[in-house]
């Protein structure tokens, strides 16, 4: 079989056989051994920076999320200030309605204001001046 270019069949190996076991190679094996230990440390390390990373984003997010709670807090409050004020407001406005529902027109001011041209209350004399006036004219006819 040689021969014709085929290997000859491979006997197996084992406690129960002629042939002895083969000895693995140490040195592959500690070879081995220590390209495991290489990568485990690599992946233990990028664990380990994870982990990191994953602790600063979940700070990060303590904090974002304090941060929004006491804004919304604030603009809560801003907002029901704003809302007292604007009934403040409101109440304001419907008590001055009801002023100026109750204050004279123009039309009825303009008719007052006819009225006092056509009296003239400037020309009017008081009591007093009455008096005056009659006891002046007593007194020139007495004195004729």
């Amino acid at each position: 079989m040689e021969e014709m270019g085929i290997p000859p069949p491979k006997q197996p190996i084992g406690f129960f056989h002629s042939q002895k076991p083969v000895q693995p190679d140490m040195g592959s094996f500690s070879e081995d051994i220590g390209n495991l230990s290489r990568r485990l440390r690599v992946l233990e390390e990028s664990f380990t920076n994870l982990r990191r990373v994953l602790q600063v984003t979940e700070q990060n997010m303590l904090d974002k999320n304090r941060m929004f709670t006491t804004e919304i807090r604030t603009i809560v409050s801003d907002i029901s200030d704003m809302k007292k004020e604007i009934n403040d407001i409101k109440e304001k406005i419907m008590e001055l309605v009801k002023e100026l529902q109750t204050a004279a027109k123009r039309d009825e001011v303009k008719v007052l204001e006819k009225y006092i041209n056509l009296w003239n209350p400037v020309k009017f004399v008081t009591q007093n001046e009455v008096e005056q006036i009659v006891k002046e004219m007593l007194e020139n006819q007495k004195g004729k």
